[in-house]
C-alpha cells in the first residue's frame, strides 16, 4: 500500500491545515493520498493483533485525527471504547469535534490504544522528540505509529500526491526514540513496555 498522508501536531493552530488542505489530501479522489478503505484495513490489522495479544481497549487517543477516517473504522471495531481525537487544525476541530492540541504537549489521560499516523514529519527535531517522549507517557497499551521517513520518500510514497512540506528523517531516528517506552511489534504497531501484556520474543524487539 503506497500511501503517505499529511497531518500536523505542531503547537498552536496553523492556517495551512484548512478546508482546502483536507480536501486535497483526504477527500478528493483525484488528489488524496489514501482512501477511507485504507484506514479501515489498518484499523482491522491493529484490532486483530491486539485481539491476538488479548489487550483490552477501552480508551483510544487519535493524535492528528484529521477527517476522522480512523474514528469511523475503529468505532466499528471498538463500539464501547471512549474515543478522543486531537488536531492542531482549528478547521478540523470545529468540524469533527476534536480537541485542539499538540501531541508534543497533550497531557490529559492515559490510553489503551494511541494512533499517531503521519503527524511527526511536520515537527522540527525538538518538537518531534518531545512528542515521542509524550507518546510513551500517554500510552498504557499499544501505539500505532507512522511518519513519513527519508526512506519512504525515496522508495515508497507517491511523490505526486504526498505533501512535500515536511521534515524527512530516517526510520532509525524514530525507532531509537520509541525504544525506551515501546517494543516494536512490526507493521507500525508498538507495545508499551509497562503494559503487562505478554509478547513473545520473536514477535517483538527487545
Amino acid at each position: 500500500m503506497r500511501i503517505s498522508s499529511a497531518r500536523t501536531a505542531k503547537a498552536g493552530p496553523d492556517a495551512r491545515f484548512d478546508q482546502a488542505y483536507f480536501t486535497r489530501f483526504y477527500r478528493d479522489p483525484a488528489t488524496r493520498v489514501a482512501a477511507p478503505r485504507d484506514y479501515a484495513r489498518m484499523a482491522r490489522f491493529v484490532a486483530a493483533y491486539l485481539n491476538l495479544l488479548e489487550l483490552p481497549v477501552a480508551r483510544i487517543l487519535d493524535a492528528g485525527a484529521g477527517v476522522g477516517h480512523f474514528r469511523s473504522a475503529l468505532r466499528r471495531l471498538y463500539p464501547a471504547a471512549d474515543y478522543q481525537g486531537l488536531d492542531v487544525s482549528a478547521y478540523a476541530c470545529r468540524r469533527y469535534g476534536w480537541t485542539e492540541a499538540s501531541i508534543a504537549s497533550f497531557d490529559r489521560g492515559r490510553f489503551d490504544l494511541v494512533i499517531c499516523h503521519d503527524v511527526l514529519q511536520y515537527l522540527n527535531h525538538r518538537e518531534a522528540a518531545a512528542a515521542l517522549l509524550n507518546l510513551g507517557r500517554l500510552c498504557d497499551g499499544a501505539l500505532y505509529f507512522m511518519a513519513l521517513t527519508r526512506e519512504d520518500w525515496l522508495l515508497n510514497c507517491d511523490q505526486t500526491r504526498t505533501d512535500r512540506a515536511v521534515r524527512l528523517r530516517s526510520a532509525n531516528w524514530y525507532l531509537r526514540r520509541l525504544a525506551p517506552s515501546f517494543r516494536n511489534l512490526g507493521g507500525g504497531l508498538f507495545l508499551a513496555r509497562r503494559s503487562p501484556t505478554l509478547s513473545y520474543a520473536l514477535h517483538a524487539s527487545r
